[in-house]
């Protein structure tokens, strides 16, 4: 038994290897499945926060994003004015963002702890 494990140990190493693999295996790469419609792009709130999030596109109210989910908004190219609010805090964002035709521009949402007011978001193309 010097320098082994017991048996008990290695079927416990083996269990684990195969639901780390059938995890990893079985997640999708691409986290936004929906394509954007033709000749256009989608701009996507990804709710990262425990807050729900009303979104504004050029000064118009949207659909909200609820907690730890997303929302897909198709737009024509170009570039829109986005602000984001907290529907029961007092967080809030606002910026210019980019559409491309045939992308997903996704605005990735958290809450930033530096300071109560703001949401941090990242922006990226997916």
């Amino acid at each position: 038994m010097t320098g082994q494990f017991p048996r008990r140990f290695q079927w416990a190493g083996i269990g684990m290897l195969m639901a780390g693999w059938l995890f990893w295996s079985g997640c999708d790469e691409d986290r936004y499945e929906r394509d954007p419609p033709p000749g256009q792009g989608s701009l996507i709130v990804e709710n990262v926060t425990g807050d729900r999030i009303l979104v504004y596109v050029d000064g118009a109210e949207e659909d909200g994003v609820s907690s730890g989910k997303h929302r897909y908004y198709d737009r024509a190219p170009g570039v829109y004015r986005v602000v984001l609010d907290g529907d029961d805090t007092s967080r809030s964002w606002a910026g210019d963002v980019d559409v491309l035709e045939g992308r997903r521009t996704v605005l990735e949402v958290r809450s930033y702890s530096g300071d109560y007011n703001q949401f941090e978001v990242e922006i990226y193309l997916d």
